[in-house]
């Protein structure tokens, strides 16, 4: 049987990310598997091909995979060893919108997606926020809307209907899948909808508040970094300094300065 060394790269309520790295060496007679639930992996070095109901797939990193539940399969390895990038839970369980009924679902990987798929795994585990990765994985999931379309009445009511949530619940673990849940979409749909509309994706949209009502606890006073940190939404203080200074250039410390208030206000 093949080895897997697996690292874990994220863990959250509806996402866990895995790094795995496989030798290759297979079995003189192939061994049927079962995913256990929807799952979707990237290949980020070699290839391996995969057998179900559907016929033969050669998985690479032009293309992402995606199984369903209780799927059966058999892998192989002719290309020898492969380092794939693996993503179940619930989120990707809501990303799956049509059973898959056995047959494994191939997913085009632009350089681009593949590429941005990847930063957001990293922005994640810096940020220690889920919303860029799930919104990465809607986005190579689904269909792109069509170039240069008007926001349609609805999709600005979506728009509006999340911008509310947002702002009324910022500071809040609030999912991805709630957040859809609420307004009454496809999670898809949500986050499509949404940066058409607005330009940007829900993550960034969130992430803007939350540093906007980090700049006003810090103006207005002299609370604790750490607890304007946990007030609005931030897993530390330096997880706050980080993306405050990314921002707006310079450290909420020295935003209490009086320099630092005219280079705010200049």
């Amino acid at each position: 049987m093949p080895d897997f060394r697996v690292t874990t790269l994220q863990v959250g309520s509806d996402l866990r990310v895995i790094r795995a790295l496989c030798d290759g060496c297979d079995p003189a007679r192939p061994c049927e598997e079962h995913s256990e639930r929807p799952a979707l992996w990237v290949l980020t070095a070699g290839a391996f091909v995969l057998r179900d109901r559907g016929g033969k797939h050669v998985i690479d990193p032009t293309q992402a995979l995606l199984i369903g539940h209780d799927h059966a399969f058999t892998i192989s390895h002719p290309a020898g060893p492969d380092t794939c990038i693996g993503f179940r839970g619930p989120l990707v369980e809501r990303l799956v919108t049509s059973p898959l009924s056995g047959v494994a679902r191939h997913v085009p990987l632009t350089p681009r997606r593949l590429a941005g798929l990847i930063e957001a795994v990293r922005r994640a585990e810096r940020e220690r926020d889920s919303f860029v990765v799930g919104e990465a994985l809607a986005e190579i999931t689904g269909e792109a809307s069509p170039a240069g379309a008007a926001p349609a009445r609805a999709d600005r009511a979506l728009a509006e209907a999340l911008i509310h949530l947002l702002r009324v619940s910022f500071a809040t673990q609030v999912s991805l899948a709630e957040l859809a849940d609420a307004t009454g979409y496809s999670l898809f749909h949500a986050c499509r909808v949404f940066r058409a509309v607005t330009g940007t994706t829900i993550h960034g949209y969130r992430r803007e508040l939350r540093l906007r009502h980090a700049l006003a606890r810090i103006l207005d006073g002299d609370e604790p970094l750490a607890s304007v940190a946990a007030a609005t939404g931030f897993a530390s203080q330096s997880h706050l300094t980080n993306l405050y200074r990314a921002r707006f250039g310079i450290t909420p410390a020295r935003t209490r300065t009086r320099e630092g208030l005219r280079r705010l206000a200049a």
